[in-house]
């Protein structure tokens, strides 16, 4: 079996965990990372080197790394010392693209490192800026500005609009066996993703299992009021419509009352799982999803096994024991 994740930010390297732990190890998983990230360490490197943002490709390879814990942490190690402090690991994956053949051969390359016997993707390889047209008619050019544009957004695109999927993309698309989007900033990872010319295409022409999973907090200045329906609706708006996913996965793990209230404080709130969908297409599944603790984050070895059995669902070795 074969597992494409798509994404970026915190997300996507707990969905790699996640699936990594839990699929067996003949069960290949490909990262397809956004490449817009255009803020705090990456932000610097990319405009500074011009190479890729380091940042989302590396917690993806950290999140798949077998490799002693001390090396994985020395990796996000950030050393003091000026306006920004760079992660090693943002520092490797820097100087990797500046004297590799290429781009994915730089990932391959610190990839080989840690030991991952998994492929990291970046959506494109090309120097690309997202930009988000407002409901209220402005545009607002950036990865990180985009959250302050103080309107709701109406919809992302990439900039130039003839930017190509990375070498290796759209194949991963075309021949995996499941495909998982999230969880993740729905516009400014997910999306960012998609708004790559021919990835959405490819998902929705792929014959493979495809799962979104709903974040469970909204975020300010990004999805502010959204339920399980305008997350979808905005899938929809950028070439993935509802029926073209076979399973949405929704967390119904309650919020600690402190930790809600803080939340709130910065204009977050609970995603409703309670949603009903008018066809029999996609499949909503709710489970307790999230870790314990201050953070409103999905844990890997809750959410793995779902993934891993809706994955393998379909599949004829599922049902020999080979897989889930």
């Amino acid at each position: 079996m074969t597992v494409v994740a798509l994404g970026g930010g915190t997300g996507l390297p707990v969905v790699l965990a996640g699936l990594r732990r839990y699929l067996p190890a003949r069960c290949r998983i490909t990262a397809i990372v956004t490449a817009a990230d255009d803020g705090g360490s990456s932000g610097v490197l990319r405009r500074e080197y011009g190479v890729l943002p380091p940042g989302d490709i590396r917690n993806c390879l950290i999140a798949l790394a077998r490799v002693a814990p001390e090396v994985s942490a020395a990796l996000q190690y950030r050393f003091d010392g000026g306006a920004v402090q760079h992660p090693v690991g943002n520092l490797l994956l820097t100087a990797l693209d500046m004297v590799a053949a290429d781009e994915v051969t730089a990932i391959r390359l610190a990839a080989e490192l840690l030991g991952v016997d998994d492929l990291v993707l970046p959506s494109t390889t090309q120097r690309v800026h997202l930009v988000a047209d407002l409901r209220d008619g402005r545009s607002v050019s950036g990865e990180s500005e985009i959250p302050r544009g103080g309107a709701p957004i109406r919809r992302v695109r990439i900039e130039p609009a003839d930017a190509t999927a990375a070498p290796g993309v759209l194949e991963a698309l075309s021949e995996a066996d499941a495909l998982v989007l999230g969880p993740g900033s729905l516009y400014t990872s997910l999306l960012a993703t998609l708004a790559v010319r021919g990835v959405a295409e490819a998902m929705t022409r792929s014959p493979a299992v495809r799962i979104f999973v709903c974040n469970a907090m909204t975020e300010r200045g990004e999805t502010d009021g959204y339920g399980v329906a305008q997350h979808l609706r905005a899938l929809a708006t950028h070439g993935l419509a509802p029926e073209a996913l076979d399973y949405v996965v929704v967390n119904t793990t309650p919020i600690p009352r402190k930790v809600h209230a803080r939340y709130a404080a910065e204009g977050a709130s609970p995603v409703d799982p309670d949603f009903v969908l008018p066809g029999e297409r996609p499949v909503i599944v709710r489970a307790d999803l999230l870790e314990s603790g201050p953070v409103v984050r999905h844990a890997p070895d809750k959410l793995g096994p779902i993934l891993c059995d809706l994955a393998s669902r379909r599949m004829e070795w599922a049902r020999d024991g080979h897989c889930g």
